[in-house]
């Protein structure tokens, strides 16, 4: 097993931000339905308060581009013998369709339940009165992918097989030169020669040679 460090590219992605945007809002306020006179009780109501805003779009789309160009007409008119070239000019529109980037609105409403302290008296019944519109400004989550990257040390191992020698005898043989004496015979034949016997002795006195 093999290892190494490296740095690797950690990358992060933040999905949520807040933002203030200015939208419209309307709501009818609860009032009270009667005019009793006396000391009032406050409770909580629930008003429907809802918001419009616009969403921009930015979108290619076709833009009309259109030029006015002046048109020269010549015709020839014949008098007599004589012929002449009247012109005259008019004015025509051109006009050309390219894609270009613009910002489109789209309005987007919603209602929600806002709770309201309202007081009366005793008796007295809420109805809902006029509407009343203003502009406010809300802090709204969207999302908005964000990558953050930082480089951190990694430890990569891996399984690497290796070819380790090994030494085996193997048999070498070389070529020595060497002597080798035969012995044979070539026309034998018989020679006398004389046998020549040598005695030796040690002269002592019981051998009578002392």
């Amino acid at each position: 097993e093999e290892c190494e460090e490296t740095s690797g590219r950690v990358a992060s992605l933040s999905m949520k931000i807040a933002i203030k945007e200015e939208v419209d809002v309307c709501r009818k306020p609860l009032v009270k339905d009667c005019e009793i006179e006396g000391p009032e009780i406050c409770r909580t109501e629930y008003e429907s308060e809802c918001w419009t805003k616009q969403e921009v779009h930015d979108v290619e789309d076709d833009v009309v581009t259109c030029t006015t160009e002046v048109e020269e007409i010549c015709e020839d008119e014949t008098s007599g013998y004589t012929t002449n070239t009247k012109c005259s000019k008019w004015p025509k529109e051109v006009c050309s369709v390219e894609k270009k980037p613009v910002k489109k609105y789209t309005p987007i409403t919603g209602c929600t339940k806002e709770p309201r302290e309202i007081c009366a008296p005793s008796g007295c019944g809420f109805k809902e009165g006029e509407e009343e519109c203003y502009k406010k400004t809300q802090t709204v989550v969207q999302d908005s992918p964000k990558e953050q990257c930082s480089l951190e040390p990694q430890r990569t191992c891996k399984h690497v097989t290796k070819l380790v020698p090994k030494l085996e005898p193997t048999e070498e043989c070389v070529d020595v030169p060497k002597e080798v004496c035969t012995r044979s015979r070539t026309n034998p034949r018989k020679v006398k020669k004389p046998v020549v016997k040598k005695w030796c002795y040690i002269p002592t006195e019981e051998s009578g040679l002392a």
